[in-house]
């Protein structure tokens, strides 16, 4: 049985969309999966058609210190499909921050939760909030293997970098290994220059990245309206393919993770976070570049588009060689390429 937290401190990079479809990917291949809701949000439990204002039990009564609520996980449990089911969160569980404050143990109240079901399940997923505090704290806890979504923004790989701190810090103070493996989500595949950026991350990111690319479709923007995985909603959409694609990797990544174990989680983490490091050290030193005239839709998307230059910058030692059918916003951007080699 595998432990896999969704995690990163920024919101809007795909937390929750990975969390829904992954798990329902993997419970279409036959694995038992349970979806743990941990955020106070309830975005994962909205997102499979389950109101939180209807529920009479949710996380919170499961992690709460008041002996008189606490139920074991089980009896919350909501079956959504065959072999998914869902462990739902509600508002209440925001309050669970500062009830649990100052008690012992406080960050192992879901790990002693869900120790009763690892019998249970072949994968349990665990969404976690947009933050860094005692949820994602317990989530982390309770996990052996985090998944990072990101994408590629400057929020998003710093989200990434506070994650890595505290992945570390686990393994400081309490010996717990946490493998890392971040994920490229909401990519825009229909320019040349993304699919030149993302053939320059995942040469530089090796192993710390999935092969799987989380392509951004409207399809499973709508699938939050109607309550369903992307695979129930349309199984021929792009979205419904990479993340079955991603579930094929996941369940593969356990025969390849025995074949590199002398590679330490911790080794793993300090590389995530020395190459967002990169990152963000050369954004904040990058000059600021004018903006050109105008407010056509191609001004307004090279300045947008601009900060990959940057990431590519700190990350690849040569620079994307530029080709005769580029077009010249394309051009702009991958000028960048070329400063201060």
């Amino acid at each position: 049985m595998r432990i896999i937290a969704i995690a990163n401190q920024k919101g809007g990079c795909g937390k929750t969309t990975t969390a829904i479809n992954l798990s329902a990917a993997l419970a279409s291949t036959g694995r038992r999966t349970l979806l743990v809701d941990c955020d106070p949000q309830s975005h994962a439990t909205m997102g499979l058609n389950i109101k939180p204002s209807e529920l009479e039990n949710s996380m919170y009564n499961v992690i709460t210190p008041k002996h008189d609520e606490y139920l074991p996980l089980e009896e919350i449990l909501i079956s959504i499909k065959e072999n998914l089911d869902l462990a739902p969160s509600s508002v209440i569980l925001s309050a669970v921050e500062q009830e649990l404050s100052g008690l012992d143990g406080r960050e192992d109240r879901l790990l002693k939760g869900l120790q009763p079901l690892k019998a249970a399940y072949d994968y349990i997923i665990l969404d976690c909030p947009p933050s860094i505090g005692l949820l994602c704290f317990n989530a982390l806890r309770a996990c052996e293997e985090v998944i990072i979504p990101i994408e590629m923004s400057l929020f998003s790989l710093r989200g990434v970098s506070k994650l890595m701190e505290l992945v570390l810090l686990l393994k400081d103070k309490l010996d717990h290994n946490i493998q890392s493996r971040a994920l490229i989500t909401m990519y825009d595949y229909r320019t040349r220059y993304a699919r030149r950026v993302l053939e320059k991350v995942k040469d530089e990111f090796g192993e710390n990245v999935f092969e799987t690319v989380i392509r951004y479709n409207i399809r499973l923007r709508e699938t939050v309206d109607f309550g369903l995985p992307i695979s129930d909603y349309d199984k021929h959409a792009l979205g419904s393919r990479d993340y079955e694609d991603l579930a094929g990797e996941v369940i593969g990544a356990e025969a390849a993770a025995h074949a590199h174990q002398n590679h330490p989680a911790v080794e793993t983490a300090r590389e995530i976070m020395h190459k967002t490091g990169n990152y963000l050290n050369a954004v904040a030193h990058a000059p600021l570049r004018e903006i050109p005239s105008g407010d056509t839709d191609e001004s307004d998307t090279a300045a947008f588009s601009s900060s990959y230059a940057h990431m590519i910058q700190a990350l690849a030692a040569e620079p994307v060689a530029l080709t005769s059918d580029d077009d010249p916003d394309e051009k702009f951007l991958l000028a960048g390429l070329d400063q201060n080699r």
